[in-house]
């Protein structure tokens, strides 16, 4: 059994790190284009019909949620971010919380101003397609880890084992097929996408990665994976969540996704400051 803890390991797993302001990284992993059928069948009339997406090109995706102390090291370097420290419970590698889709939005732009040029990135949310198939990492099930509240336990931070409130993200040594935690529960994470509960309905079976067509004038967003404070039910694969964009609460935040030019290579890059 490895010596290292779960953050050492991700470090030396992550297939693209940038460094913040004051030194704290942020580690991805390299999500490698497919496709997946999205949505379930028998729970809520938003997640149906079940059908097929293509995610038409690879992106890297968070290893984790955002944490305080990153959001922090962003925070105070951006003006559009009106507060470093928002979460209601406290800890450098507890997830932030308490932010705003806006917020989450604020914080990414900033990172594709800061490196975007260098790493020929773009840093945004997820679509909701993109992240239920980093979630889902090739398997149909309810939860990556399998059917059940049971299996749910043993990966996600919910109502029943949460003891009320947040988790360090790092606390917990996962299996995710992806490389990725902290997928269930924890906190919610903000999408790119425009709130609409019969979006499912609209699309043909086989659409290419569907994406946000509002402005940031609309102010119903998607947030997935559920919470410390939610049912298991809730922190499905499937499970969908509109929340006005305005809104923060402390089961609210959110995770990087990077996408960038196929000029760029795959091989990973690290943001060195002087």
């Amino acid at each position: 059994m490895s010596d290292l803890s779960v953050w050492q390991q991700a470090a030396i797993d992550s297939d693209l790190t940038i460094e913040l302001p004051t030194g704290v990284p942020l580690f991805f992993r390299l999500i490698k284009a497919g496709e997946f059928c999205m949505g379930s069948r028998g729970y809520k009339g938003d997640e149906e019909p079940v059908h097929r997406v293509v995610i038409s090109h690879d992106f890297f995706l968070g290893t984790f949620l955002v944490t305080q102390e990153q959001y922090r090291a962003v925070a105070e370097c951006c003006s559009n971010l009106d507060e470093s420290d928002p979460s209601d419970f406290k800890g450098a590698r507890r997830p932030v919380e308490t932010v705003s889709w806006h917020d989450a939005t604020a914080f990414c732009d900033w990172l594709t101003a800061d490196i975007g040029s260098e790493l020929n990135v773009a840093a945004g949310l997820p679509t909701e397609a993109q992240w239920e198939f980093a979630c889902r990492g090739g398997r149909q099930t309810e939860y990556y880890s399998g059917d059940g509240e049971e299996t749910l336990a043993q990966v996600g931070w919910f109502g029943e084992n949460s003891g009320g409130e947040t988790h360090d993200v790092d606390e917990r040594d996962e299996k995710h097929p992806l490389g990725l935690h902290g997928m269930h529960g924890n906190v919610w994470e903000w999408c790119h996408d425009d709130w609409d509960a019969n979006a499912y309905r609209k699309r043909p079976d086989g659409v290419e990665d569907p994406v946000c067509t509002g402005g940031d004038e609309h102010q119903l967003r998607v947030l997935r994976g559920g919470s410390w404070f939610n049912s298991a039910v809730r922190c499905r694969s499937a499970y969908r969540l509109g929340h006005d964009a305005g809104l923060r609460f402390g089961y609210d935040g959110f995770r990087v996704c990077l996408v960038r030019s196929p000029a760029a290579t795959d091989s990973g890059a690290k943001k060195e400051r002087e």
